[in-house]
């Protein structure tokens, strides 16, 4: 049996590095322009916090209304050409977000952004699945996430800075030519990134979305990693919105979030290296019940945090999200693995699409509830609540574990 060789050998897979060199500008491109389009709401056009939820749903809603379509459509297309064409979309979208009249234009354009980016998200899931053997495929995964927390961090830092000296319809340009760059790049790669052609059997699309919600009953592991993680990032979700107000609560300024923040995306690209390069071995679901095991306690212990009889440092505060980053990163590697292990080549982008609306799904409905709980009894009570629920997922995800002979991931 071949060994997992780390990061530098899933690198030197012949179309990966282009393939993550050209994710480089792809995700910047989903963040770089966030701050000027918030400006753009609060300050030009005096929006108020109804459009910010409208900007969330239309930021969100796309992978779950288009995504599985979107990937039952890339399963019949040549996968670099959904690539390169989902990241022209998005340029051309970003183009004409510069040209917004008003706020609802921009909302819709956004959407529509959106939809062009639910087309890549399992393209490129299905481009690393055909370029990397799967002993490597965690090590693939875990320098793609490092990229994509990155740019979630770097991003709108760099939009901020940037905002300083450009208006932000210059900013939405600029950003529209990162989403060129993305493309000319994905140009390069091979022209067949499949072991074999997609079918050309011509059959209703609905029926290749049924065929690819199959292959959750038929593959028992791909079920058990969709199901955990949907649940791990619904109870997440149920304080990650309201880590502004537990920053308030515990009297810190905006500069202590902003690090605590920063300390959260820092922390995800490091372990998302540290799984790549030391996981390949692991069980995934073994992983993904560590990385639980990890944040249910400090989510509990933040909770508790504002009553305490002793102050929490700063500092540890700070610490304690970079542990959080960590551990979020330690989940979603191995469960982006399974994905790729799991589904077959002619659905990976149907099974991928479906696990993003699933999620995206849970993510837009946790914070409602979250804020719920904090409403009626306190702010710490949704973070209480939430770690004592990823603790007992934690446990789940043993289990699975311990099944690993049945599910075989």
């Amino acid at each position: 049996m071949a060994r997992a060789g780390g990061l530098s050998a899933a690198a030197a897979h012949p179309g990966l590095p282009r393939l993550l060199g050209a994710q480089v500008p792809a995700d910047f491109a989903d963040w770089l322009d966030f701050v000027a389009v918030g400006a753009l709401l609060a300050f030009t056009w005096q929006q108020g916090p109804t459009a910010f939820a409208l900007l969330a749903a239309a930021m969100g809603l796309p992978y779950v209304l288009i995504g599985p379509l979107a990937g039952a459509l890339t399963d019949r297309a040549d996968l670099k050409r959904v690539l390169v064409f989902s990241n022209l979309g998005r340029a051309a979208a970003t183009f004409a977000a510069a040209f917004a009249p008003d706020a609802t234009v921009l909302l819709l354009i956004i959407f529509a952004r959106g939809c062009a980016d639910a087309f890549y998200t399992p393209a490129k899931q299905a481009a690393i699945q055909a370029l990397v053997p799967a002993r490597d495929l965690m090590a693939a995964n875990g320098i793609s996430h490092a990229i994509n927390q990155t740019s979630k961090v770097a991003g709108p830092a760099l939009g901020g800075l940037l905002l300083l000296f450009l208006m932000p319809q210059e900013i939405l340009l600029a950003n529209a030519a990162v989403s060129l760059l993305a493309a000319a790049m994905l140009l390069g790669l091979g022209r067949r990134l499949r072991s074999a052609a997609p079918s050309r059997e011509r059959r209703p699309l609905f029926a290749d979305i049924r065929e690819g919600l199959a292959e959750f009953s038929a593959k028992p592991a791909l079920l058990a990693g969709l199901v955990l993680m949907a649940m791990g990032y619904f109870f997440l979700f149920l304080y990650d919105a309201l880590i502004p107000l537990l920053t308030l609560a515990l009297r810190y300024d905006e500069s202590v979030f902003g690090l605590a923040v920063a300390a959260a995306g820092g922390g995800g690209v490091l372990a998302s290296l540290a799984v790549g390069a030391w996981g390949a071995r692991r069980n995934p679901f073994a992983l993904m019940g560590l990385g639980y095991l990890i944040s249910g306690p400090l989510a509990i212990l933040l909770g508790f945090a504002p009553g305490a009889a002793f102050d929490l440092p700063w500092a540890a505060y700070i610490g304690v999200f970079a542990v959080l980053g960590a551990a979020t990163a330690a989940v979603v590697v191995p469960f982006r693995t399974i994905i790729q292990r799991e589904a077959g080549a002619e659905r990976i982008a149907r099974v991928s699409a479906t696990c993003e609306a699933v999620t995206v799904s849970v993510m837009l409905v946790a914070p409602f509830i979250g804020a719920a709980i904090a409403e009626l009894y306190s702010v710490g009570a949704a973070f209480i609540a939430g770690g004592l629920a990823l603790t007992l997922l934690a446990v789940a995800a043993f289990l699975a574990e311990r099944r690993r002979g049945e599910l075989n991931p």
